[in-house]
C-alpha cells in the first residue's frame, strides 16, 4: 500500500513539474494550444480528476472534488489548482479574459486550501506565491 502511495505521488510532482513548464512555455508565448490542452487533461487525470468537470463545477463542488471524504488531498489539490492556473495563464494569452478569470479564480481557491500545510512536494513554492501570482494574473487581464 505504501508502495502505491509513493507511486502515486511521485507521478503528481512529476505532472505538477510538467504542468510548471508548460506554463511558463505559454506565458513566453511558446505552446500550441492542442498541446496545452492534451498536457493540462494528462496531469488531471494522473491526479484522478477531470479538467472539464474542474472547469464546470460551482467553485464550491471543486473542495468536494479534492476532499471525496471531507479531508483535502493536499497533492491532488495541487495539481488541480496548478492545471487550472495553467489554463488560465493560455486562456489570458488568447485574449479570453472572462474564461481565464474562471479559471484562475478556481485555482487560487484550491490553492487556499492546501496553503495551511503546503503540498510537501519537493521543488514547489508555496501556495501564497501562487495566489499572489494569480491575483497579478487576475490584476492585468482587469
Amino acid at each position: 500500500m505504501m508502495a502505491q502511495r509513493d507511486y502515486i505521488l511521485r507521478l503528481i510532482e512529476e505532472m505538477g513539474a510538467v504542468l510548471i513548464a508548460l506554463r511558463n512555455a505559454i506565458l513566453r508565448g511558446g505552446a500550441p494550444p492542442g498541446e496545452v490542452e492534451n498536457t493540462l487533461r494528462r496531469a488531471t487525470s494522473a491526479a484522478g480528476m477531470e479538467l472539464e468537470l474542474a472547469r464546470a463545477v460551482a467553485v464550491e463542488s471543486l473542495t468536494d472534488m479534492v476532499a471525496p471524504g471531507g479531508e483535502v488531498e493536499p497533492a491532488r489539490c495541487w495539481v488541480l489548482a496548478e492545471a487550472l492556473m495553467t489554463d488560465g495563464a493560455d486562456l489570458m494569452q488568447r485574449g479570453e479574459g472572462e474564461m481565464a478569470r474562471s479559471s484562475l479564480s478556481r485555482a487560487a481557491v484550491l490553492f487556499e486550501l492546501v496553503a495551511p500545510w503546503g503540498a510537501r512536494l519537493t521543488g514547489f513554492p508555496e501556495a501564497r506565491e501562487r495566489i499572489e501570482e494569480i491575483e497579478g494574473m487576475l490584476d492585468r487581464i482587469g
